[in-house]
């Protein structure tokens, strides 16, 4: 989610992209190929963002889907590209470098409506998500490398080069304009659901609607499989998964398009001095939360779903529900780090507890 000052997972990339993604058929292997058949569920995988991105279709063809995977595949880099905070030349990090600017910058698409969505989120929360935390997530990582935590005055100087106020948008122009002087734009709290949405967009523009885009527990839903009863998704402390039902864990069955994302430190964490800090960031204090916690929320995209669970993980839950409101069928699941039933924010669709 956002604001990860531990290093992103490494993961080796073959040369071409045709290494890169698998199929893998595993329901109705004795069906006819081709578009006549019966449908077949075809899953695929993509190394991107520090994670794995998986792509579950239904479909007759399974080469179409191979085909239409491949697009999919391509955009998601592209939006890597754009909003990487570890890469030192994507378009953000050198957007970053212009900063102050008395000139309007050219950006691509992509950055320009996922920086506006951004924005939105974070005035919708108060600044709870707040896209210019970059400072504070740098002097984290330092910190956590001497093995110290932040000095006082440390993060005042991180949180004075904050603020979205300073961004300067013209959607018409397609320009970005960044006044403040140190500003860094961190978009790890909602760039990999942005990129699940685009993701399941390309598969939808190819016929492929029965598809379910998840990267790394940042998941978009397309239309769900006919007679399945719906996208079946195993929800749990540590994070979202597939397949049965564990202790503890609650099944999820969602029978229309949507979003869902976990935001937690199950396994991005620092420890110093016997106590836990998270990898989200509060930009109110610039302190990490403490752990152990997990929030899931549910929303129409995955880019509105992966944003709210990073600030609702560092509000109070009656701040959490009033965000909630401000964007309709948005609902969430606050996981209690002792164990036990969830608390539930809204109307979480299709849950049952085990």
């Amino acid at each position: 989610m956002m604001s990860h000052y531990a290093p992103p997972v490494q993961i080796s990339r073959p040369d071409t992209l045709s290494k890169v993604w698998k199929i893998s058929l595993i329901f109705g292997l004795l069906g006819i190929w081709g578009c006549r058949g019966p449908l077949q569920k075809v899953e695929l995988e993509h190394a991107a963002m520090g994670t794995r991105f998986r792509i579950v279709s239904y479909h007759r063809d399974p080469q179409k889907v191979g085909r239409a995977a491949l697009l999919a595949m391509e955009k998601i880099d592209r939006i890597e590209q754009a909003c990487s905070d570890w890469n030192p030349d994507s378009e953000i990090r050198q957007l970053c470098r212009t900063a102050p600017s008395a000139n309007p910058v050219s950006a691509s698409g992509d950055l320009i409506e996922i920086l506006s969505l951004a924005i939105e989120i974070s005035r919708e929360s108060a600044g709870a998500f707040d896209p210019t935390i970059g400072p504070l997530v740098r002097l984290w990582r330092r910190c956590q490398q001497a093995g110290r935590l932040p000095r006082p005055d440390e993060l005042q100087r991180a949180r004075r080069a904050m603020g979205i106020e300073s961004i300067i948008i013209d959607v018409d122009a397609g320009t970005v304009q960044l006044l403040r002087e140190g500003i860094g734009i961190d978009l790890g709290g909602i760039a990999k659901g942005y990129a699940t949405d685009a993701a399941l967009k390309v598969m939808e523009a190819q016929g492929i609607e029965h598809t379910l885009i998840d990267g790394g527990g940042d998941i978009s839903l397309g239309v769900p499989p006919p007679g399945r009863g719906g996208w079946r998704l195993e929800l749990e402390p540590n994070g979202i998964g597939g397949g049965s039902s564990s202790e503890g864990g609650i099944r999820v069955i969602f029978d229309d398009r949507g979003a869902v994302a976990t935001s937690g430190d199950a396994s991005r964490f620092v420890e110093i001095d016997g106590k836990r800090y998270s990898h989200i960031l509060d930009p109110a204090t610039g302190w990490g939360v403490p752990g152990p916690h997990a929030v899931t929320v549910h929303a129409a995209e995955g880019a509105i779903a992966d944003a709210l669970a990073t600030a609702i993980s560092v509000l109070e839950v009656e701040q959490a529900k009033s965000l909630l409101d401000s964007f309709p069928g948005s609902s969430a699941l606050l996981f209690d780090p002792a164990g036990g039933p969830p608390r539930v924010l809204g109307e979480f669709p299709g849950m049952t507890n085990h």
